[in-house]
């Protein structure tokens, strides 16, 4: 028999870099909105605590802005290079976009309560092409994204893998364990998810979405 050829179909791409550079600005800007999005939160917090008869605290809330922080003063550098990384991910993946300009549907900060429980459930982002986060405050006792396998036919032919810790071409899922400064891309369409977070150090991170639009 001769030798099995193979070809690459249907790829799912998640790109990575650690980009320091820009955190303690961030961070900076974003203590300021936190801070107004805990202020907001405190009512919602007192109520609850009445209608419980306990101090449940912030447990399963988080803090966050509106999704226009990327026209927030101090953001130009960081909006322009996730940007134009943006449309460089989409031209290596073969898209003609001579006629598009890469425009943001949103960018907003999120930090997870101090007392733990938050955590988001398996979604995607549609009517965008390019998405991703930036981290900001974390570590290997906050939460962590999982991605998971986009293509529903997958469902149907699972089988046990030989090894959980080896990245393969059957996996159906992948966590990353993202450190402050950790910038990371992926396309729209690919299903994702954030851990439940116990609460034990902060978990902040910048998320956004951006969409390639015609002239």
């Amino acid at each position: 028999m001769s030798e099995l050829g193979q070809s690459v179909m249907f790829e799912s791409i998640l790109y990575r870099a650690e980009v320091p550079k820009y955190l303690n600005k961030l961070n900076e800007i974003c203590d300021k909105w936190i801070a107004k999005s805990r202020k907001i939160k405190q009512k919602e917090i007192k109520e609850r605590n009445k209608q419980y008869g306990v101090d449940v605290g912030d447990h399963g809330m988080s803090y966050h802005t509106t999704g226009d922080l990327y026209k927030a003063p101090g953001m130009e550098d960081f909006e322009s290079f996730v940007r134009s990384t943006a449309r460089n991910i989409l031209d290596s993946q073969g898209f003609d976009l001579s006629d598009y300009n890469m425009d943001y549907s949103e960018m907003w900060v999120q930090q997870f309560a101090d007392k733990g429980g938050g955590y988001h459930d398996t979604h995607v982002h549609w009517d965008n092409h390019i998405s991703g986060f930036y981290f900001l405050k974390c570590s290997d006792r906050t939460s962590q994204p999982k991605f998971h396998d986009p293509r529903p036919g997958r469902m149907m032919m699972q089988l046990p893998f030989k090894d959980l810790k080896t990245l393969c071409t059957g996996m159906d899922n992948f966590l990353i364990k993202p450190k402050p400064g950790t910038l990371v891309f992926f396309n729209s369409y690919l299903p994702h998810e954030f851990k439940v977070d116990n609460g034990v150090d902060t978990f902040r991170f910048i998320h956004f979405n951006i969409k390639a639009t015609k002239r």
